[in-house]
């Protein structure tokens, strides 16, 4: 992984050698230089270095852009795998008709909460690999899934599971063999949240926030095996610029779109 120079890695204010230890890891990691603390405040850091980002590495490893911060944790996915084992539905794995065994590719992994509740459903035979293109949000949550815990055991044996590449989308598409997964899944829109929130925003400044292309699209026809889903605002137009169709109203915000390549055309899924 390369990122940029607007990037320093330091510890807390009272580094234990462990700390320092992770510190240097993250920082050889994202070629970035490891910076003594010195008991400097984060926006003395930032005017002293002439960046805009600091990855600080305490209790738990966050990063500071600009006057945010960002840490991985699952997020709703513990929700949603403790509603899955209840027996309730869960509306991504609805569209996408994710099943035991199956090859998940997730082509915008940001946080990673999509991708932990499809290793979850696919389990122990399936795989769920996670496509994100910015160095650093692909190495807080890779280890993020693979460190931390929460009080389901099942959240932690999912976030286990989730493969991690540090990887522009079509690039890697590109490179794949014809159907070699089952289930292609695309979030373009949590760039783009309408919803402000304090830790959602650092992604705007790191992610790539381009709309998907028609190539990635196409590549993605020829990669999967069984279905393609775009999720996107349910007033977008990108599900008909894209060639998907929906197969149920939104009852909210969110419109998932599919393209079933079982029937051949993107048509409605069986």
């Amino acid at each position: 992984m390369t990122q940029s120079r607007s990037l320093i890695v330091t510890t807390g204010n009272k580094p234990s050698d462990e700390t320092v230890a992770l510190a240097h890891s993250y920082a050889s990691a994202l070629d970035a230089p490891y910076i003594i603390r010195k008991k400097r405040a984060i926006a003395t850091l930032r005017a002293d270095y002439g960046v805009d980002e600091v990855l600080v590495c305490a209790d738990r490893v966050t990063l500071h852009v600009e006057d945010q911060e960002f840490f991985f944790h699952p997020s709703m996915a513990n929700t949603r795998i403790k509603r899955l084992k209840s027996g309730e539905n869960d509306v991504v794995i609805e569209r996408t008709g994710v099943r035991p065994g199956d090859t998940v590719l997730d082509c915008t992994l940001g946080l990673g909460s999509d991708a932990i509740v499809f290793a979850h459903a696919v389990g122990e035979t399936g795989r769920v690999i996670g496509l994100e293109s910015s160095p650093v949000i692909a190495l807080l949550v890779q280890r993020g899934l693979q460190e931390v815990s929460v009080d389901t055991q099942a959240v932690n044996v999912a976030m286990r599971r989730v493969e991690v590449l540090c990887a522009d989308h079509l690039d890697y598409l590109r490179a794949q063999p014809d159907k070699s997964v089952d289930v292609i899944y695309f979030d373009p829109m949590f760039r783009r949240t309408v919803q402000k929130t304090q830790y959602m925003e650092p992604l705007r400044h790191l992610g790539d926030d381009r709309p998907l292309s028609e190539a990635a699209i196409e590549e993605a026809r020829r990669v999967a095996r069984r279905r393609i889903v775009l999720k996107e605002r349910w007033y977008s137009k990108e599900f008909a610029r894209l060639g998907f169709f929906i197969p149920k109203k939104s009852t909210g915000t969110i419109n998932y779109g599919v393209i079933d390549l079982e029937e051949g055309q993107g048509g409605e899924p069986s």
